[in-house]
């Protein structure tokens, strides 16, 4: 039976820094499960391990893409797989760590859909999302009865783009992927961070917001813009403290006010996190911010053995 763990917890709750710790005690592999960190470059506004962590334990899904392409939630299950597998085949554990929920629970529970978009369906894609308006395409779903949009709302421009995608892409059912509790051979440990301080968490966000812009965080969306011709509509660009970024860039915000916003974001993202905690099946719970290590170490003891 080969054994997987799952660390999840808000944005700001110290993921990284316990997956490190587990690391250094137990035989793990980490795979990052945070979206924005599998692009190249875009380090400081996604608080990426540093390179010191990232040479003493070996993660993959850090740094693959290049901040122009695109990534999606099948690739993800896929590159899920076959690291786990890598893993394994070294004699170590996986440790998937990250706060992309949606991402994390299909790989679980698998995919309703798969699907692959090639560079003519964005193109088709661009043109719809450039001539109608998003009310008018849903419409057009809704008078379509064989597409279920009942629960999407008409002005929810990130649903209406995926079901755009699902729509028009070139669709491959013998590869969908099933999930991993639907592998015989697959044994699940979920740890969740349960937030029992609130307010601690949110001014750990606004510590956190202050030190990404003192390291640079201007100076690297500003490059990023410049080398590799990104546009506020670039999948890596609606990243939390990137998209925020570009607006001071446009002089929309001044410094203070970006402050304040990639800060409420965040508070907004790790709120949105932590309501997906009653969607998994929690194996094990560790409280922020009095983490309790010892209790989590005899948990994992019990799990490997």
């Amino acid at each position: 039976m080969n054994k997987v763990f799952i660390l999840l917890g808000p944005t700001a709750s110290g993921k990284s820094k316990l997956s490190m710790k587990l690391s250094k005690d137990f035989p793990f592999e980490i795979i990052n499960a945070d979206l924005y960190s599998i692009y190249k470059g875009l380090d400081i506004g996604t608080a990426k391990p540093s390179n010191i962590d990232l040479k003493s334990t070996k993660h993959y899904l850090i740094d693959k893409i290049e901040p122009d392409e695109n990534y999606n939630v099948s690739k993800f299950c896929s590159d899920v797989s076959l690291s786990i597998k890598t893993i394994i085949s070294n004699n170590k554990y996986p440790l998937i760590v990250g706060g992309t929920m949606m991402y994390v629970y299909q790989l679980l529970n698998g995919l309703t859909y798969d699907y692959n978009l090639i560079e003519s369906d964005v193109d088709l894609i661009k043109y719809i999302l450039g001539k109608y308006t998003y009310g008018e395409i849903y419409n057009a779903f809704k008078s379509d009865t064989s597409i279920p949009v009942e629960k999407i709302n008409s002005s929810d421009k990130y649903r209406l783009e995926k079901l755009l995608e699902r729509s028009i892409a070139n669709h491959n059912r013998c590869n969908k992927y099933t999930g991993l509790y639907h592998q015989k051979d697959m044994k699940i440990n979920v740890i969740f961070i349960d937030i029992k301080d609130r307010n601690l968490l949110r001014e750990n966000i606004s510590k956190r917001t202050e030190e990404m812009l003192r390291r640079g965080l201007v100076k690297e969306v500003q490059q990023l813009i410049t080398e590799y011709n990104l546009t506020k509509d670039s999948q890596s660009m609606k990243a939390i403290g990137y998209k925020e970024t570009i607006g001071y860039l446009n002089h929309d915000i001044d410094l203070n006010g970006l402050a304040d916003t990639i800060s409420l974001s965040t508070q907004q993202l790790a709120k949105r996190q932590i309501t997906w905690k009653n969607k998994f099946k929690i194996n094990f719970t560790v409280d922020y911010p009095q983490i309790n290590y010892d209790d989590l170490s005899k948990f994992l003891h019990s799990s490997l053995h």
